[in-house]
């Protein structure tokens, strides 16, 4: 293998000092401080931000009851069989540590409430020092790093997903996604492609959606070693053994000896490892041989790409359309098209799409100026940097849920544009015009800037719960189902993870997609003809429904359905096998016992 070329390495960067981190702790505590002020009012009414971040919760709470480490199947949701689940246990262990130290001192929900603060805030420290680490390669060591946490904070990508009760996985998503973005900066060695490969494996352990990035990062180390042989050396094999290596790690931890011979569209599954372990073997072996001309490189290394590609084909072809090919035509329509998240940018409203969008563009800009205005010897990084940053605002793009971690990312790139505007203004005499100039240009640069702007513009959002939807949803007032004996209740896919956190009740489905048949039967319910709905209440022995009026959910099935029980129901008008049933203390619901 040919040796790296030293001389082409970058300078080594200013040691940080002991000021510098006196001074990156504070700004990571005011960013601390302002993401739990922002929630406060959630975390006092126990109100989570998102259904997804209720079902970690009882995930964890049934692992601590008892359930299986190897198991995460929600078995309260669509009995006997259970809801299906593709989620990582892993995840559930800062959450259990939390609740397991606490609960001795604080009691059961304190402590529970404690962990839905306490993790995500530990998400938002990792993902902040990460970025500003990030940033001081990227700004050569520049004291403009110090504002790295404060954009991270202020920021739509860590408030979605890093926030007091965001403790669902993509947050952690993102920390991995900066994990790999850090190690590929800089002097490439085969230590820090290997770290990369295992942040990569992580992610994708964590979700199936990281595998985009990580091919990602992959090409472009591909690329690089096309161009510059010499200084790249065994970074590519390195990076994929890593990642071929962490997943069947990763694997083995949640899945034991078990799920070997399952093929897995929304998760890792042997095929992946497979693949993953192809390409470390195939790229290792190509840059031994090290063709000498570039022609004859790519077509080698094209070789392998085709070969991985050609072995997930035949090996899985039918996930070659993702994850949701299996899809009732009702639950594609009346689910995944409303689940405005797992959409491109280009079918949010105008105002959404330019508030997830508009910071990751501006950013790109400041990183092809940093291109520019970095020294020769030194733009190796900087070139790595734009490459990175713009893979992840296209996925972005692509799925606006990705957008976060674009948001992420953008942060060292809208510093780089800070810095210099301010440079610029301050050559400016008059000291009036150059204060308004640098309060301007922080104001457009600084990420929540564009956001503002969206939500000014943005009509509201058609769905969204009304404030009898948000009170119907209280933990507080679901809790008095209680009231009622235990059984299978038939509410909407939102409310049946909040209904079975909050009372000792059972749903009949939720929107999770491995679950295509009892997501289609509560659509079906709620906007099919009476008969059908019965025989589907009878079929899951159902002993009530369950409707908040206000709730978003159900507004956008009444108007796909203006007959249907989705529409009806809210109004107390019931077919004659549902009777009205009268709970004690629920407030804003209706429920309704089936009439055997």
């Amino acid at each position: 293998m040919p040796a790296i070329d030293r001389s082409e390495m970058t300078a080594p960067l200013p040691r940080p000092t002991i000021v510098f981190g006196l001074g990156l702790g504070v700004a990571l505590l005011a960013g601390a401080v302002f993401l739990y002020c922002i929630r406060a009012s959630s975390i006092a009414q126990w109100r989570f931000v998102d259904v997804d971040d209720i079902m970690r919760l009882q995930e964890v709470k049934d692992w601590q009851g008892g359930q299986s480490w190897f198991d995460v199947t929600q078995y309260r949701i669509d009995p006997p069989a259970g809801l299906k689940m593709h989620w990582s246990r892993l995840l559930d262990v800062p959450l259990a540590a939390v609740v397991l130290l606490l609960r001795p001192i604080l009691g059961e929900i304190e402590a529970e409430r404690a962990a839905c603060v306490i993790v995500p805030l530990l998400t938002f420290a990792t993902i902040a020092l990460i970025t500003a680490a990030i940033a001081w390669r990227v700004l050569r060591g520049s004291q403009f790093t110090l504002l790295a946490p404060i954009f991270c904070a202020f920021n739509i990508g860590v408030i979605t997903i890093a926030a007091p009760m965001r403790i669902d996985h993509h947050g952690w998503q993102a920390a991995c996604g900066l994990g790999m973005a850090w190690a590929l900066l800089g002097p490439r060695t085969v230590r820090r492609a290997a770290i990369a490969g295992f942040c990569a494996a992580l992610w994708m352990h964590i979700s199936l959606e990281g595998i985009v990035f990580t091919a990602g990062c992959g090409a472009w180390l591909g690329v690089r070693w096309l161009l510059k042989p010499a200084r790249e050396g065994a970074t590519l094999p390195a990076y994929m053994a890593a990642t071929a290596a962490g997943s069947l790690g990763f694997f083995l931890i949640a899945h034991g000896g078990a799920l070997f011979d399952r093929t897995f569209c929304d998760a890792v599954s042997p095929v992946h490892m497979v693949v993953f372990a192809l390409a470390a073997i195939g790229s290792a072996m190509v840059v031994r041989i090290a063709p000498a001309t570039l022609p004859l490189r790519a077509v080698a290394l094209g070789c392998v790409a085709l070969a991985c590609a050609t072995i997930y084909k035949l090996w899985a072809p039918q996930c070659s359309g993702g994850p949701f090919t299996t899809l009732t035509p009702l639950t594609y329509q009346l689910w995944y098209q409303v689940v405005r998240e797992g959409l491109p940018v280009w079918q949010q409203s105008a105002a959404a799409g330019l508030g997830w969008i508009a910071f990751p563009l501006v950013a790109n800009i400041g990183a092809a100026f940093n291109i520019r205005n970095t020294p020769a010897d030194q733009r190796e990084m900087a070139v790595d940097y734009a490459a990175f940053l713009l893979l992840a605002t296209a996925i972005g793009l692509v799925v606006c849920r990705a957008g976060a971690f674009s948001n992420i990312l953008a942060v060292p790139g809208g510093l780089v544009l800070l810095r210099s505007a301010l440079a610029r203004v301050g050559t400016i005499r008059m000291a009036l015009l150059r204060v308004l100039l640098s309060a301007l240009a922080f104001i457009v640069i600084f990420p929540l800037g564009p956001v503002f702007l969206a939500l000014t513009l943005a009509p509201a959002d058609k769905y969204h719960a009304g404030p009898g939807g948000d009170l119907c949803a209280a933990t507080t007032n679901l809790a008095h189902m209680n009231a009622l004996p235990a059984s299978t209740v038939l509410t909407t896919l939102v409310f049946s993870p909040q209904l079975i956190f909050t009372s000792h009740h059972k749903g009949v489905s939720a929107g999770y997609h491995r679950n295509v048949a009892s997501m289609d039967d509560t659509l079906r319910f709620f906007t099919g003809d009476d008969s059908s709905a019965h025989e589907i209440m009878l079929r899951h022995h159902a002993r009530y429904v369950l409707v908040c009026p206000g709730d978003g959910d159900l507004d956008m099935l009444a108007d796909a359905a203006p007959t249907g029980l989705a529409a009806r129901l809210p109004r107390g008008e019931a077919p004659p096998w549902l009777s009205p049933v009268t709970v004690p203390g629920l407030r804003y619901a209706r429920v309704y016992a089936v009439n055997r």
